[in-house]
C-alpha cells in the first residue's frame, strides 16, 4: 500500500531504511548533488585525508543533518574506488546525471506519488495529477494529525460532545442547527465533477491512512469512513461561523443574548508593490490570529501536482490551501467584512406557535429532533425548529427569530477554493471571489506580474433600504425579504494603489493606508462593514494596523530582511505615549514618590525602556505590570476612557494627534499604580530584574520558551507579531495560546521566495521531533524558516520520503 525511506537524524530512535534498493537509490541519486562536493574534494585530495571523519559523524562539510551516505559504507566504497582517471571522469558524469534527475518528483520518483518531508517535518507532496495530490494530502494530514482530523469531521456532523462532553455542545448546536452534514449530501450533485473528485480523492487518502495504520484511529471513531459529505460540513461550519456571527449579533443587538461566546479572530495582512521593494517583486503578509489548538489549528504543507502547485496552510479535515500561494499568485485573508446575515421577527399563532404570519397567511415551521451523545452524560435530545428563512433560534413573547445566513445556498465554495489556489495572477483570484462563495473577509492578493490587489468580499444580500438590518426585522412581510446578492464588482476593491503599499489588521477600509482611496460616504455602508466587528463603520484603526502603516509608510525600498522584520515586529505602537505620561507623573510628583525604592527602580526601568516586547527586557515586564495594575486599580471603563485621549492609532494615516494634557489627579492615579505594580511584581517573581520571557512563553505540554510581542489590545500591548496568552499560570507564567498561527511571508520573485512558521510543531505526536520544534526553534526567537518551495531548494532538506498507491 505504501512504501518509506524514513531517515532519522542523528541520534533518534528507529532508524529504518525499508527498501534496501530505494535507499540506494536515495543514497546515490536523490542525494547525490548534496555529497557531491564533499567527494569531489575528497577525490582531489583536498580533503581526503578527512574522509574517515564521516565515520563518527563530525562531518568536515555543511551538509545539513542528514548522513544520508550511511557512516561507513558509501563515502568509502567510493573513495576505494577511485583508482583511475577514467573512472574518475566516469564518476562526474554519472553524478552530474544523479544530480539532476535525483531531485524530488524526478528521476526513479518522476509519475509517482511521494510525500517528502522536510527538516520540519512538513510535507512536501509531489504527485502526477491533481486527484493524486489530494489523496496525498489526505494521508499526510491523517499522518501529522490522527486524532484532531477525526474530530474536525465529528464538529461537521454536530458530534463532538460524544468526545469532548459539555463542552463540545456549543458546537454541535451550530452544525445541527444549520443541519450542515444533510445539506452537504443534499446539494453535492451540485457540485462540479472534477471538483468533487478531489474531495473524494482526499477522503480516500485520510481513510487509506487509518486502514494502513489502525492504531492511529480513536476508539470512539469506530471503523466509520471518512466521506467527502463529512469535509463538505466541516468546511462550512468553520467558514459559516462568520455569517452566523453576524446573525447572533443581530439578535444580542435586539436584546437575547446567544447563550454562548462569539469567537475571537483577528488577523494581519500588507502587501507592498514593486515599485516600493528592493528586490522590484511585489510582497504579501499572510498572517491570521486565531486559537493553536482545536478546529483552528492549522496545517502546513506544500503540493506539486499536475496542474495543482501551492505552498502555504490547511486545516485538519479542508483540503485547499486556505492561505499561501501557488507559482504566480499569493493570498491572504483577514476578518473584517459585510454584514451576511440577518434576523427575522416572526410573529407566532397563539393557537398554533408552530406557524407564524406571512404576507398574510400562516406558514408551518417545522421540527427537528436530534438525540446528541454527550461524553460522561445521558444523551440530550436537541430540538430544532425552521422556517423559510432558516433556522428559528429563538423563541420569546410570541416571537420567533429566525437566522438567514446569505451562505444557506452557497454550496460551490470548494470551486471557489480551488480557483484561487489555480489562479494564474489577480485577475484569477478575482474571478474565485466574483462567485460569492467566499465568507466575508479583507482579501489582499499579490501576483508575480508586480500587481497588489484588495477586495473586501462576501456573499452580500441586497437589502431594502428603510430597514435597521443591524437588528431583528419583520419577518411577517416579503418586504424585508432580500432581492439576490451583490456582485463583486460592488465590493470595496483596489488595484495597484499609488501609495504602493496597503494593509489590513481588522480596520476599516479609510485606515489601511494614508489618502485612501475608499469613497466610503459614497458606498452602502452593510456593503463594507458589518457593525458587529466595530459600532463604528469607520473611522477608526488599532495598534496592529497603526504600526503596520507606520513602518510601511517611512519604507520605499523593502528588502526581504526587512520585510521578514516587520512580519515579526514586537513594538507596541503608541506606548511612547503613555510613558510621556509617567514621566510627566514623576516629574511632578516623584519627590514623594522616590523614597519608595521599588518604584524608582520601576520608573528608571520603564524611562530607559527601549518600548520592545523583547523575552530579555526587564522594563517590557514592568510595562505589562503597570497597565495591568492601572485597570485594577481604576477599573476598565475609566481606562478605556483614558486610552480614547491617549492613543491614536489613526496619526500613521493623517490624523493629528494632540498634545497630551492630563490632569493631576490622572498623574497621581498613574504613579500610584506604578508602585503598586512593582510592588505586586516583586511579590509575584521576587525580584524586579524578571523579565518579560520569563512571564511570556510558548510551548506545549510540560516545555516551554520565552516568547516576544503581544496581543493584548486592552492593555495597549498588541504587537505586529501577535500572540495571545491564556490565564496566568499557579507561577505566574502566562503561555501563548492564540495569536499568529501560520504566518507566511511571500516575495513574489520568478520563482517565488516564501517563509513560514506555525506557534508549536508540524505534528500532534508527542514522540515526534516535530511536536513542538518550531515553538522552540522558530517561533521563540521569531525566525520565519524556509519553505524550500522549489524541488532543487528542498532536496537537500529532505528527512523522510513515503511512496504512496491509491
Amino acid at each position: 500500500m505504501w512504501h518509506s525511506d524514513k531517515i532519522p537524524l542523528p541520534g533518534e530512535r528507529g532508524q529504518l531504511i525499508a527498501s534496501p534498493c530505494r535507499g540506494a537509490y536515495a543514497r546515490c541519486a536523490t542525494y547525490a548533488k548534496v555529497r557531491y562536493v564533499a567527494w569531489v574534494h575528497a577525490i582531489l585530495g583536498i580533503a581526503f585525508q578527512n574522509v574517515n571523519q564521516y565515520d563518527g559523524d563530525t562531518r568536515p562539510y555543511p551538509l545539513e543533518r542528514h548522513n544520508f551516505l550511511g557512516n561507513s559504507g558509501a563515502t568509502h566504497i567510493m573513495t576505494k574506488c577511485l583508482l583511475t582517471h577514467a573512472f574518475f571522469a566516469a564518476l562526474l558524469s554519472t553524478l552530474a546525471g544523479a544530480a539532476s534527475s535525483g531531485l524530488p518528483g524526478a528521476g526513479e520518483d518522476t509519475g509517482k506519488i511521494v510525500i517528502y518531508r522536510d527538516t520540519w517535518g512538513v510535507p512536501h507532496i509531489y504527485a502526477p495529477t491533481v486527484d493524486d495530490g489530494f489523496y496525498a494530502m489526505g494521508w499526510a494530514q491523517a499522518e501529522d494529525r490522527p486524532v484532531e482530523l477525526l474530530k474536525n469531521l465529528l464538529r461537521g456532523l454536530g458530534e463532538l460532545a460524544s468526545v469532548e462532553g459539555p463542552d463540545g455542545i456549543d458546537s454541535d448546536q451550530i452544525a445541527l442547527t444549520w443541519n450542515l452534514y444533510e445539506k452537504s449530501k443534499a446539494v453535492a450533485d451540485q457540485l462540479n465533477p472534477a471538483i468533487r473528485a478531489q474531495t473524494q480523492a482526499y477522503a480516500r487518502g485520510v481513510n487509506a491512512y487509518y486502514k494502513a495504520h489502525p492504531g492511529d484511529v480513536p476508539e470512539w471513531w469506530g471503523d466509520r469512513q471518512a466521506d467527502e459529505f463529512m469535509v463538505m460540513a466541516f468546511g462550512r461550519l468553520f467558514l459559516e461561523n462568520w455569517s452566523y456571527d453576524d446573525g447572533f449579533d443581530d439578535l444580542k443587538r435586539g436584546g437575547i443574548e446567544r447563550g454562548f461566546d462569539r469567537v475571537s479572530r483577528g488577523s494581519n495582512q500588507w502587501a507592498v508593490s514593486p515599485k516600493r521593494s528592493a528586490s522590484g517583486a511585489a510582497i504579501l503578509y499572510v498572517d491570521p490570529h486565531l486559537g493553536w489548538f482545536g478546529s483552528s489549528r492549522f496545517w502546513e504543507y506544500r503540493v506539486h501536482a499536475g496542474a495543482w502547485a501551492g505552498s502555504g496552510f490547511s486545516l485538519a479535515g479542508q483540503p485547499f490551501i486556505g492561505l499561501g500561494h501557488n507559482e504566480n499568485v499569493a493570498w491572504a485573508m483577514t476578518t473584517g467584512g459585510p454584514d451576511t446575515a440577518d434576523v427575522y421577527e416572526l410573529t407566532l399563532n397563539e393557537t398554533n406557535p408552530m406557524q407564524y404570519l406571512y404576507d398574510g397567511t400562516w406558514r408551518d415551521i417545522t421540527t427537528r429532533e436530534v438525540t446528541v451523545a454527550v461524553k460522561g452524560e445521558s444523551p440530550r435530545v436537541l430540538t430544532f425548529l425552521d422556517c423559510h428563512y432558516g433556522p428559528v433560534v429563538a423563541v420569546r413573547n410570541g416571537k420567533g427569530y429566525a437566522i438567514k445566513s446569505a451562505y444557506a445556498d452557497a454550496v460551490k465554495a470548494s470551486e471557489a477554493w480551488f480557483g484561487l489556489c489555480t489562479a494564474e495572477d489577480y485577475r484569477g483570484a478575482e474571478a474565485a471571489m466574483a462567485t460569492l462563495q467566499f465568507f466575508p473577509q479583507n482579501v489582499m492578493v499579490a501576483d508575480t506580474s508586480g500587481n497588489i490587489y484588495y477586495q473586501r468580499t462576501g456573499r452580500v444580500p441586497k437589502r431594502a433600504p428603510q430597514f435597521d438590518w443591524t437588528r431583528p426585522v419583520n419577518g411577517s412581510t416579503s418586504a424585508t425579504e432580500w432581492d439576490g446578492f451583490h456582485p463583486s464588482s460592488d465590493h470595496l476593491q483596489a488595484l495597484n494603489p499609488p501609495q504602493g503599499f496597503m494593509q489590513n489588521c481588522n480596520i476599516p477600509p479609510d485606515a489601511m493606508m494614508p489618502d485612501s482611496p475608499f469613497l466610503l460616504e459614497k458606498a452602502i455602508p452593510y456593503l463594507w462593514a458589518d457593525v458587529s466587528h466595530n459600532p463604528q463603520r469607520s473611522g477608526w484603526g488599532n495598534q496592529r494596523g497603526a504600526r503596520a502603516v507606520q513602518l510601511l509608510a517611512a519604507d520605499d525600498s523593502v528588502t526581504i530582511e526587512e520585510a521578514l522584520a516587520y512580519a515579526v515586529d514586537i513594538h507596541p505602537y503608541g506606548c511612547e505615549r503613555w510613558i510621556d505620561v509617567l514621566r510627566m507623573a514623576d516629574e511632578r510628583l516623584g519627590g514623594g514618590f522616590r523614597a519608595d525604592p521599588d518604584y524608582a527602580a520601576g520608573i528608571d526601568g520603564l524611562l530607559k525602556w527601549d518600548q520592545q516586547l523583547s523575552a530579555d527586557s526587564t522594563g517590557a515586564l514592568k510595562y505589562y505590570y503597570w497597565r495591568k495594575q492601572m485597570i485594577d486599580d481604576h477599573g476598565a471603563d475609566v481606562m478605556d476612557e483614558a486610552s480614547r485621549r491617549i492613543d491614536n492609532y489613526l496619526e500613521p494615516v493623517g490624523k493629528p494627534t494632540p498634545p497630551l494634557n492630563p490632569s493631576g489627579e490622572e498623574l497621581a492615579a498613574a504613579a500610584t499604580s506604578l508602585a503598586n505594580a512593582m510592588k505586586k511584581l516583586k511579590t509575584d517573581l521576587g525580584s524586579l530584574d524578571r523579565t518579560y520571557g520569563d512571564v511570556f512563553r510558548v510551548g506545549r505540554d510540560d516545555a516551554s520558551w520565552p516568547v516576544e510581542g503581544g496581543g493584548d489590545k486592552n492593555k495597549g500591548m498588541a504587537t505586529l507579531r501577535n500572540v495571545g496568552f491564556e490565564r496566568e499560570r499557579i507561577d505566574h507564567t502566562r503561555w501563548g495560546n492564540s495569536g499568529q498561527t501560520s504566518t507566511q511571508l511571500i516575495v513574489l520573485t520568478k520563482p517565488i521566495q516564501s517563509w513560514t512558521f506555525a506557534p508549536v510543531g508540524q505534528s500532534d505526536r508527542p514522540e515526534s521531533p516535530h511536536y513542538r520544534d518550531q515553538a522552540e526553534k522558530a517561533f521563540s526567537p521569531r525566525q520565519l524558516k524556509d519553505t524550500w518551495w522549489t524541488p532543487k531548494e528542498l532536496a537537500e532538506h529532505i528527512e523522510s520520503r513515503e511512496v504512496l498507491a491509491p
